[in-house]
């Protein structure tokens, strides 16, 4: 086999380390012998992977298209023998579950607690991301499971009929000018500093479109970040606006720091679903997952 598990971890070893020396002092082999694995493998597929330099080496252009590859291949070895050590001691293993942050703080952590306790053998590992990073995530075999609203089905990817819903709003300070308007539209708002997740986002396309079906051009976001701590900093002490799902800002609405804002056509449910890989078995430990969801939602 031409990338066999030596060859595959000399490779990664010395794109890490960035020199052959270096790389093989990591894998206690000797400097030559790490050459040679490395020669070898290019002989193999007949194409240089590094360009050689005094200070170390560097990915050719087939080094570059190989490496996801490789890395792939090495966390799909590793996840085999948590399926395989799962298997041979009884255990669940480890379930990897990643998670847009409105699903994550609003039900997320009902569906953990009880899986922990009718579980206690089985390891979470969570990701919170954006939709479009969790789809790579899922394709990528770096998650198991993905929750969020904003996947498209696909060869890779099917989406689950479990789902759970939540509301997204304008929300501003409880204090903020703009609530002596009346009656507000988007249109009002032009003059108002805006911070959302940054342009090309899911959550930022979603803004823009329901803006656009309540008859508004979107506005002028002056702050772009994906973090939702800072946007609601900003909204409550600083006098921006911004669109967010409800369960985000709950605690800080309890607190009387920000409150949802009344805008024609801008309040919208939103519907979270389940996403698991296509192709393949689903782990023993995603179907525990599934089911106490179903539990909880019912």
């Amino acid at each position: 086999m031409a990338f066999d598990d030596r060859l595959r971890e000399a490779f990664l070893a010395v794109v890490s380390h960035g020199s052959i020396g270096r790389a093989a002092e990591a894998l206690n082999v000797s400097q030559p012998t790490l050459s040679r694995m490395i020669k070898r493998l290019e002989q193999r597929i007949r194409v240089p992977l590094f360009d050689r330099y005094a200070s170390g080496v560097a990915l050719t252009v087939f080094g570059e298209a190989l490496l996801p590859f490789a890395k792939r291949i090495e966390l799909d070895t590793h996840h085999a023998l948590d399926e395989l050590e799962r298997l041979r001691s009884g255990s669940h293993g480890v379930l990897r579950i990643g998670t847009a942050v409105s699903p994550g703080v609003t039900f997320l952590p009902r569906i953990l607690e009880r899986l922990a306790v009718e579980h206690p053998e089985l390891k979470v590992e969570l990701m919170e991301a954006v939709s479009d990073a969790l789809e790579d995530a899922l394709i990528d075999r770096t998650i198991d499971v993905a929750i969020t609203s904003s996947i498209e089905e696909s060869d890779d990817i099917q989406r689950l009929s479990l789902s759970f819903d939540d509301t997204g709003s304008v929300i501003a300070s409880p204090t903020h000018r703009v609530r002596d308007r009346g009656k507000l539209t988007m249109a009002d708002l032009g003059d108002v500093p805006w911070v959302m997740p940054p342009r090309g986002t899911v959550a930022r396309r979603r803004f823009e479109e329901v803006t656009i079906e309540s008859g508004a051009r979107p506005p002028r976001v002056a702050v772009e970040t994906r973090s939702s701590a800072m946007m609601k900093a900003l909204v409550a002490e600083a006098g921006f606006l911004s669109w967010l799902p409800r369960p985000l800002y709950a605690i800080e609405e309890r607190a009387n720091l920000i409150a949802p804002l009344d805008v024609a056509g801008m309040f919208v449910a939103r519907r979270s679903y389940f996403f698991r890989r296509r192709h393949g078995l689903t782990p023993p430990a995603v179907m525990s997952l599934l089911e106490t969801a179903r539990h909880i939602q019912d």
